[in-house]
């Protein structure tokens, strides 16, 4: 759950949220509970039970926020079954061949693999929208697997929030500097036309190339993980020079965010392993576009 009420029934964003305060479901007004990890913040109910119920309820009202967009566009069909593949899309456009998935739960890569590829093998392509757990105002490592790439809105993302009826394209999706940072440009659609989203047509900010200063040099010395040894040790060997003084002062320029490596260690010879990304298909290709 993105999002509570606290005490004095002001609606709070879980990214925004203090550990101390006190919070209740908007929708059932029972306490829920703080959750921080590593890499997001949410709440939960203190019942499981009534936290799947929650996320069932955003999960139909965001369904129906898509279908009302699409009624008037294309021969809609909701939770049509596709017996070939055994898989039953959210909404489903019968004329255009076009899956459109809602996804709220937390999804592992596998998966969403398995049934984009089961699309794509009878020629249907397959549109995602995140909500729920992945509904956030930054685009983070957990959301790239959901990436998708288009000549107009460079690699994007796009989100639903049904509580607010607001579609977010995150659009020019980019890493930037040595570690890989994840850039990002965005357009809120609050209550939109399918038109105005169909014809967003934004332009590309550009980006300058990050300087290896000496702050990142300080980070660079403090990456300890296996990996990031093996590349520094390696890299002496065959060089006879520290990474640290071989990057130092080097440009580092904005790259598509689909690489599994850090920018660093690519420069430093590490190969350029791709993330799975199945919405791209680009990827029979020696180039992906930038």
């Amino acid at each position: 759950m993105y999002a509570a009420l606290n005490k004095s029934g002001i609606l709070i964003y879980a990214q925004n949220a203090e550990e101390k305060e006190h919070y209740v479901c908007c929708r059932c007004a029972k306490p829920v509970k703080l959750i921080t990890t590593k890499t997001r913040k949410y709440f939960r109910h203190l019942n499981k039970v009534n936290n799947d119920i929650n996320e069932r309820d955003i999960h139909l009202v965001g369904k129906e926020i898509i279908l009302d967009l699409l009624r008037n566009f294309s021969d809609v069909k909701e939770e049509y079954f596709l017996p070939a593949i055994q898989q039953r899309p959210d909404i489903f456009l019968t004329d255009q061949k076009i899956a459109i998935e809602y996804q709220c739960a937390l999804l592992k890569i596998d998966s969403l693999e398995e049934r984009v590829l089961g699309y794509q093998q009878f020629g249907i392509k397959s549109i995602w929208i995140l909500g729920g757990n992945y509904l956030d105002d930054q685009i983070h490592k957990k959301h790239l697997k959901f990436i998708s790439y288009s000549a107009k809105l460079g690699y994007y993302i796009i989100m639903l929030d049904s509580k607010r009826k607001a579609f977010t394209i995150f659009h020019h999706i980019k890493f930037i500097g040595p570690f890989n940072r994840i850039f990002f440009q965005r357009q809120i659609f609050q209550e939109a036309e399918l038109a105005d989203i169909l014809n967003f047509a934004p332009q590309n900010y550009r980006l300058n190339p990050v300087l290896m200063n000496q702050h990142f040099i300080h980070r660079l010395r403090q990456k300890n993980d296996r990996n990031s040894q093996q590349v520094k040790m390696d890299f002496f060997q065959n060089h006879q020079i520290t990474v640290e003084d071989y990057l130092n002062n080097r440009y580092f320029v904005p790259i598509a965010p689909i690489y599994f490596y850090p920018a660093w260690q690519m420069a430093c010879g590490q190969g350029k392993k791709l993330l799975r990304q199945p919405l791209l298909e680009f990827k029979t290709k020696k180039k992906p576009p930038d």
